[in-house]
């Protein structure tokens, strides 16, 4: 009974050192090779250029890259605050690549007549010289715009019920999308939006957003049509349970 004992408690040793052997021979290799870094190429970048990206990082002077390595290089640019993560390799000949994750952008935030940009995961981020900036709403006038800090992530109401109206607006009616200029939270009163191209102010009000959008999708062709009566009112009113007012008080029984 023993020798089998003993015999079990060896072969458990066996299969552990060959499993530590087999994970240390598959770990990717993590420092430069002899010959140094002899150059970097990002790839995936969209906001920020790559010498954008390298000034930031510090990793610019090419005099420079035999003193560096492939952990140093993986932990400069994963602190940019646009880049959620990187992938580092390095070749034989020296060369290292590195493959970006940058953040998803939504918005601009105004505060205080300053601007910023909010990310998908309603980061706060700033707005950097030179960044490559596709067309995005402005989320405008916020209540607590004097609580809001820069790399913070915002929880208020308001925010996320701004987010929620983007949402919305996103997996229903991408075109809607693409014409939102701004949400105006105006300072914790009533929501509006503002669409380029469609005449009439939205009047959105708080709360209910999934409805709220739902109807406004429904009107969105009239809306487009400028010769409609509805694409020609001044605003859209949703903010009343199963009624819409537009132009001139006229209701509408949905």
């Amino acid at each position: 009974m023993s020798q089998l004992k003993s015999k079990i408690i060896g072969l458990i040793l066996f299969i552990t050192i060959i499993s530590v052997l087999f994970i240390i021979a598959l770990k990717p290799v993590t420092k430069q090779s002899s010959d140094g870094v002899k150059s970097l190429t990002l790839s995936g970048n969209q906001l920020l250029s790559q010498s954008s990206y390298l000034n930031f990082a510090k990793l610019n002077q090419e005099q420079n890259f035999r003193s560096i390595t492939l952990e140093l290089v993986k932990d400069r640019l994963d602190k940019h605050p646009f880049i959620v993560s990187t992938e580092v390799e390095q070749s034989n000949q020296g060369s290292v690549k590195v493959e970006m994750l940058e953040k998803e952008l939504i918005a601009f935030l105004i505060l205080r007549d300053e601007s910023y940009l909010l990310s998908n995961e309603l980061q706060m981020l700033p707005i950097l010289t030179n960044t490559k900036i596709s067309d995005l709403p402005i989320i405008n006038n916020p209540k607590n715009a004097s609580d809001y800090k820069v790399l913070s992530y915002l929880e208020s109401e308001e925010i996320l019920e701004a987010y929620s109206i983007l949402k919305a607006i996103k997996y229903l009616n991408p075109n809607m999308l693409s014409r939102l200029s701004e949400i105006n939270l105006n300072h914790g009163n009533d929501i509006t939006l503002t669409f380029s191209g469609i005449k009439p102010l939205i009047k959105f009000g708080k709360n209910e957003v999934a409805k709220k959008i739902l109807v406004l999708n429904s009107l969105w062709k009239e809306l487009e049509n400028k010769d409609s009566d509805l694409g020609q009112s001044e605003y859209v009113d949703l903010r009343f349970t199963n009624q819409i007012y537009f132009a001139k008080a006229v209701e509408t029984e949905l």
